[in-house]
């Protein structure tokens, strides 16, 4: 008996995945897909007679997109989004990236957590007394030689001499090297590829709860949009949305097909 399931009850999405549409290879992956839907639209041509009058309609095109969010921020799909790869640091290959800090002047110096990156002597320029409300005061600039106006910096100690007299908290900005850091990348050139997207969906059969079923929703050619709202909130979620396009060399002009196995 051939195996045939009418009501479909859906639990949850539980992965999307996106492939490379050359080498079939994963391009991202995301577990935590949440608030799924699948719009399709359709475009037609009127044919009238003399006033106007509708006399009858061609279905001339199919289009569908795709939207849901991520629970997580996912940076693999950032950097789709982006139109980019994601850089990984390692010992081989370092990165720079900024930090701040809030020093507390002891013996008239601060330290580093870090080794301050940039042009030998002048890795930092200004740092900033720090108000009770934490917003920044007066600034003072490295200088050749300590005075009651500028600092004076070793880099390699993560030592900085604060003007003299100078006391309470500093705050200080500055970038260094690291062999552990992750950096997306947004260029105003750079666009989102094409693939085939393959969302995985749980559910059961309306008369068994007891069995579950997996349901795939295949995207043969799907567009990944780099339009998107990020809200950095900790409920805020990772939008992203697809438009589904038909392959226009593939005679069948698939949008996407709903496989379910039994």
């Amino acid at each position: 008996m051939a195996f045939d399931l009418n009501n479909f009850v859906i639990d949850r999405v539980r992965r999307g995945t996106m492939f490379s549409p050359e080498t079939g290879e994963v391009l991202w992956s995301i577990t935590q897909i949440k608030d799924a839907s699948l719009s399709m639209t359709s475009e037609s041509a009127d044919v009238t007679d003399a006033i106007g009058s509708v006399i009858m309609k061609f279905d001339r095109s199919k289009s569908a997109e795709f939207s849901a969010s991520n629970a997580l921020f996912d940076t693999n799909l950032a950097a789709a989004q982006f139109g980019s790869e994601k850089k990984l640091a390692d010992e081989d290959i370092k990165i720079c990236v900024p930090a701040y800090q809030q020093c507390l002047v002891k013996e008239g110096k601060i330290e580093l957590e870090h080794v301050p990156a940039g042009p030998a002597g002048n890795e930092i320029e200004y740092i900033y007394a720090l108000k009770n409300d934490s917003s920044l005061g007066t600034k003072y600039a490295k200088g050749s030689t300590l005075s009651a106006s500028t600092f004076t910096l070793d880099a390699a100690t993560k030592t900085i001499t604060v003007p003299t007299g100078v006391t309470g908290m500093i705050a200080v900005f500055y970038e260094y090297e690291t062999d552990k850091a992750v950096v997306l990348e947004n260029s105003a050139s750079n666009f989102t590829t094409a693939g085939k997207f393959v969302m995985e969906v749980m559910g059961k059969d309306v008369c068994d709860s007891a069995k579950t079923y997996y349901a795939y929703v295949v995207f043969p050619n799907a567009k990944l949009k780099p339009d998107m709202d990020l809200s950095f909130t900790t409920d805020g979620g990772h939008p992203f949305s697809m438009t589904m396009m038909q392959d226009y060399c593939d005679l069948e002009k698939r949008l996407f097909n709903i496989y379910i196995a039994g």
